[in-house]
């Protein structure tokens, strides 16, 4: 009797011991599942805000410089990012690009933005498709080099048209002129 017991006892632990495994292994797959499911959605979520952030930063170099020459449109996306890495200003291209003075309604105050297209009263919209495909372009080139690559505004923020005059640019220390750009730090 004693040893039908203890060979009972043995074969309950063996099945007790399966069960254990088979629910560890049933739990085990589901939390590896659940990891599995929380990345894909983390890099669907990376790959859209990089998708954001670049669209922000092309519509900046559009709207910003579409009808210079290579190089200038490199500077202001430079300054851009120049920008997104400073502790002065937002974190982000899509904040930096769209940072601006609002109203109670959270519109933009005309001319009130940190750069002018974004609330001048014209049309945001792309017209020029093959200026807007350079543009998405340089904004990836820039991004992808950034922190790699010699920086040819010299770590400017801040820049204007050299045919206008802006109240603020004596305070700022010039950096270089690149096309009709004048830039500043």
């Amino acid at each position: 009797m004693k040893t039908l017991t203890l060979i009972g006892l043995a074969g309950s632990s063996v099945v007790a011991c399966a069960m254990a495994y088979t629910l560890y292994d049933k739990v085990s797959t589901e939390k590896l599942e659940a990891v599995q499911a929380e990345m894909v959605a983390a890099q669907v979520a990376h790959q859209l805000f990089v998708s954001a952030e670049m669209d922000c930063l092309a519509k900046n170099i559009y709207h910003e410089a579409r009808n210079e020459g290579m190089t200038g449109q490199r500077a202001v996306a430079w300054a851009t990012l120049n920008r997104v890495h400073s502790d002065k200003y937002p974190d982000t291209v899509c904040e930096v690009v769209y940072q601006a003075v609002l109203n109670e309604d959270g519109i933009p105050l005309r001319n009130e933005c940190q750069f002018s297209w974004f609330c001048d009263g014209k049309s945001d919209e792309i017209e020029n498709q093959a200026a807007w495909n350079v543009a998405e372009q340089i904004a990836v080139e820039v991004t992808n080099s950034y922190g790699k690559e010699t920086d040819p505004t010299n770590g400017a923020f801040m820049y204007h048209a050299y045919y206008v005059e802006p109240y603020w640019a004596t305070s700022y220390e010039k950096t270089a002129r690149i096309d009709s750009h004048i830039f500043y730090n």
